[in-house]
């Protein structure tokens, strides 16, 4: 089949970055569309070796394990079909942020290994007891006795509705951000009828469960994303308006903002330094250079 001079390049210094030998001879001996996604086929030589090399995303595959290339083709595609699927069961989330919720995400990735397992509508009920499960634990890695106006009744521990509610109104303060509240307050409300329905749906199927992963996932990074966003407040440039003020100075007028400390430095003893020059140069993958503890 044909095949551009870029495509070859690519697949070469593919092959050669992955099996640490160089490229002899390579061909581009199939094109097929699996579903949505077209997948190259190629056979590519080494000096002491033989791979296929597959396509979208690209994967190289020992001959001497696969003789046809058929059905390295039917693998790849099953591969990637269910690294999509692991993907879609991983918290969606840098474990700094996932930190925040830990037991709410623990028991929203229980109630996903029950679904996985599930075939029959009371496995699909009993994600949904697991999902309820994962927002009331919500409930208690939120819930404080500072969200309670002054004058107002400390709802029930276990009251999702009501500490929801609460924490909205503290997480999307003040009328800039009263669409940001209402959404919290409208989703966590939706969120927990749909959850106690599935909870007793005695016709549930798996769309229905799955239905109930993705809201309670969507619920617990929506107050997430709104947390940090209450503790992340842009400095903004007093004559433009911009967000890109660096240590006090705009990038866009020079303008300098009289309140700015800087950060302080925390001085280096004599033996932390001794202990960094012991290993003076660190070398960095990304760009190949070397690094000492001096040009940090």
């Amino acid at each position: 089949m044909r095949a551009t001079e870029e495509e070859k390049q690519e697949i070469r210094l593919y092959v050669e970055d992955q099996a640490r030998e160089t490229v002899v001879h390579l061909e581009k001996v199939a094109s097929e569309m699996v579903g949505p996604a077209r997948h190259d086929i190629w056979d590519v030589h080494c000096e002491d070796s033989r791979w296929w090399v597959v396509t979208n995303a690209t994967k190289l595959y020992s001959q001497q394990d696969f003789k046809s290339r058929d059905v390295v083709l039917t693998f790849h595609v099953g591969l990637m079909i269910r690294m999509t699927y692991l993907q879609e069961r991983e918290v969606p989330f840098t474990p700094e942020a996932a930190d925040l919720l830990p037991g709410s995400w623990r028991r929203w990735e229980q109630a996903f290994t029950a679904y996985d397992g599930g075939d029959e509508a009371e496995d699909f009920q009993a994600v949904g007891v697991r999902l309820r499960e994962c927002l009331v634990s919500f409930v208690g890695e939120t819930s404080s006795d500072d969200l309670v106006p002054d004058g107002k009744e400390r709802p029930k521990n276990a009251d999702f509705r009501s500490w929801s509610d609460l924490l909205a109104n503290r997480l999307a303060e003040g009328a800039s951000a009263a669409k940001l509240r209402s959404y919290l307050k409208k989703i966590a409300v939706e969120t927990w009828e749909y959850v106690n329905w599935l909870t007793h749906a005695k016709n549930a199927v798996r769309i229905d469960a799955e239905i109930g992963l993705k809201a309670v996932e969507h619920l617990l990074v929506i107050f997430t994303e709104a947390r940090l966003r209450l503790g992340q407040a842009a400095t903004r440039c007093d004559e433009c308006g911009s967000y890109m003020v660096v240590a006090g100075i705009c990038s866009h007028c020079d303008w300098e903002d009289p309140n700015y400390q800087p950060p302080e430095r925390r001085p280096v003893s004599e033996e932390e330094m001794a202990r960094r020059l012991a290993t003076p140069c660190t070398p960095s993958s990304d760009i190949s250079t070397f690094m000492s503890p001096h040009d940090a």
